[in-house]
């Protein structure tokens, strides 16, 4: 974009003092014409970086979701292959119902049998030849019973496992006849959300004038061109270089100066963008339209729009 200015001026240049010779073309005219661009490019460059500053690292992140089943037992059926997109609730697996069958069938008749006794002993207590102990004991095994019958229906449910989310299963390595477990770390595939979580960083005297609702743009090497449009959702004023942790140690300034880190900035993609699936670790560039000096921003914008279009270029032998 500064190139594409220079070009504009240089021309406007030589139309007025050589082509047209509007002007004279001496030492008094040339200081001011050779001045002038560079103190306004200075300028202009200064005040972009505050109130449109761009980033060199924009981060694209996916929340990963280890499936790990809800009860144990023998896979029958996988439902799904590798880099398959599926919807929430769509079937992932499904574990051998049979044991969980049996439980069921098992606790139906002691249900009924209970349900007999409690009115065979309320009769007895309304007759006055029962006790109220035998009456309450008989509701209380009843009630066990229906707890245990409904943590039987939900475990043989369980044997469905489901995506929890629109998603993508990654890495599908199971197969039918291979046992899992209900394990927390014994994770059988991954699964990667559709929703994208991306992050500008910015060295931390960019962000005085960004705060949350302000418009921002980024643009990815894997879509070259394409613009996806987003609003700032917070600035994360935090970083590894803060944490003191809580320990008997005395904090370690270091004798070399720590380089000064930056600071993240979480956007809010358009709801245009929800339908497209945006790469989980892509890294691109991009840039935040502060609400000052709002002129500027169309040269902010042209110049991303511009930068987009160079990933179509592949600089490889």
């Amino acid at each position: 974009m500064i190139s594409l200015l220079l070009a504009g001026y240089a021309l406007i240049t030589w139309l007025i003092f050589i082509r047209w010779r509007l002007l004279p073309w001496k030492i008094y005219t040339i200081i001011p014409v050779v001045t002038f661009p560079v103190v306004a490019i200075v300028v202009m460059v200064l005040l972009l970086n505050v109130f449109a500053p761009t980033s060199s690292d924009v981060r694209v992140t996916r929340y990963e979701v280890p499936i790990v089943p809800q009860v144990k037992g023998r896979v029958v059926e996988v439902a799904v292959k590798t880099n398959q997109r599926v919807k929430k609730g769509d079937l992932l697996f499904k574990v051998d119902p049979t044991q969980y069958e049996y439980v069921l069938a098992g606790l139906r008749p002691k249900i009924k049998l209970a349900k007999k006794r409690v009115a065979e002993f309320s009769a007895l207590l309304e007759s006055g030849a029962g006790n109220r102990f035998d009456l309450e004991k008989a509701r209380a095994d009843l009630e066990e019973l229906k707890a245990q019958f409904d943590n039987a229906s939900w475990e043989l449910g369980q044997t469905m496992v489901v995506a929890p989310s629109d998603g993508t299963v990654i890495n599908v390595q199971l197969r039918p006849g291979v046992m899992v477990t209900s394990i927390p770390m014994r994770a059988v595939m991954s699964f990667v959300e559709d929703e994208p979580q991306v992050y500008m960083l910015f060295h931390q005297n960019e962000l005085h004038q960004v705060v949350p609702g302000n418009e921002a743009e980024f643009y990815i090497p894997t879509q070259p061109g394409k613009i996806f449009k987003a609003t700032v959702d917070s600035v994360i004023w935090a970083q590894a270089q803060g944490q003191v942790d809580a320990n008997g140690n005395l904090p370690n300034t270091g004798v070399i100066p720590a380089v000064p880190n930056r600071f993240p900035v979480k956007l809010i993609m358009h709801q245009k963008h929800e339908s497209e699936l945006i790469a989980a670790g892509a890294i691109g560039n991009g840039a935040i339209y502060t609400e000052h000096l709002k002129p500027l921003h169309l040269i902010r914008k042209t110049m991303v729009r511009v930068s987009s279009k160079l990933y179509y270029i592949i600089p490889k032998g």
